[in-house]
C-alpha cells in the first residue's frame, strides 16, 4: 500500500484519469481500495458474499457515473462514504419490503479477537479481553474507533464517511477513549498497537 502522505495524491491522480475514461487508472483504484472497502463492508454486513458484491457494485456504479460526479478532494473517504450510503440504502429497501433485519439505522461493528494485534502474538487472553472491551462501546463509537484506528482515517474523513460533523466525530472519539481509559484492564494494553498512543498518556 502507498504511504499515507502520498496516498491521496496518487489516488486523486488515478481518479481524475479514470473520469476521463482511463481503465488502467480505475483498475489501480480498485486494487488499492478494494481490500479496505471489503473489510469495512464486512463489518457492516457480516456476510462475505454480500460484502464482496457491495464493493464490486460500488466500483461499477462509480465507473458508470464518473463523468457526472462532483469534484473529489479526498478519494478514499469518498469511496467509503459512498459504500456506507449504498449499504444503508440496501437495508432501507429491505425494511420497505417488510423484511426483518437486525441492522438498519446504525451499523453495529463487531471487533474480532483475531484482528487485535498485540506484541506477544500468543497472548490470546489479552486479545479476547480487548475485543470484548471494544464491543461494549455504543455503535457509533465503535464505528469511529474502527475508522480511526483500523482504517487510519482522520476526524474530517470520518465525518464525511458517517455523514456527521467534525465535532461529533471528536466527541464520539473522546467518549470512546474515556471509556477505554477507565477500564481497569487498560494498564495491560501498552502493547496494543492501535491503542498505544492514548494508553500511554
Amino acid at each position: 500500500m502507498l504511504q499515507d502522505s502520498q496516498n491521496n495524491e496518487q489516488l486523486l491522480q488515478w481518479w481524475m484519469a479514470a473520469r476521463e475514461g482511463d481503465v488502467h487508472a480505475f483498475k489501480a483504484l480498485h486494487h488499492h481500495l478494494f481490500e479496505g472497502l471489503y473489510a469495512y463492508a464486512l463489518k457492516l454486513l457480516d456476510d462475505e458474499t454480500l460484502s464482496n458484491e457491495a464493493v464490486q457494485d460500488l466500483f461499477v456504479k462509480l465507473w458508470i457515473k464518473k463523468k457526472s460526479l462532483h469534484s473529489i478532494q479526498q478519494v478514499k473517504p469518498y469511496f467509503y462514504a459512498a459504500l456506507r450510503k449504498q449499504i444503508l440504502n440496501y437495508f432501507r429497501d429491505l425494511k420497505l419490503k417488510n423484511i426483518k433485519i437486525q441492522f438498519f439505522q446504525q451499523p453495529n461493528i463487531e471487533f474480532s479477537q483475531e484482528e487485535i494485534i498485540v506484541k506477544k502474538e500468543s497472548d490470546f487472553i489479552l486479545q479476547q479481553k480487548i475485543s470484548i472491551l471494544l464491543n461494549q462501546l455504543p455503535k457509533r463509537q465503535k464505528e469511529v474507533i474502527y475508522l480511526r484506528y483500523f482504517e487510519n482515517m482522520d476526524n474530517q474523513q470520518i465525518a464525511e464517511i458517517m455523514g456527521i460533523n467534525y465535532q461529533s466525530v471528536s466527541n464520539l472519539t473522546q467518549k470512546a477513549l474515556h471509556k477505554l481509559r477507565d477500564a481497569k484492564m487498560l494498564s495491560t494494553l501498552i502493547s496494543l498497537s492501535f491503542l498505544f498512543q492514548f494508553v500511554k498518556n
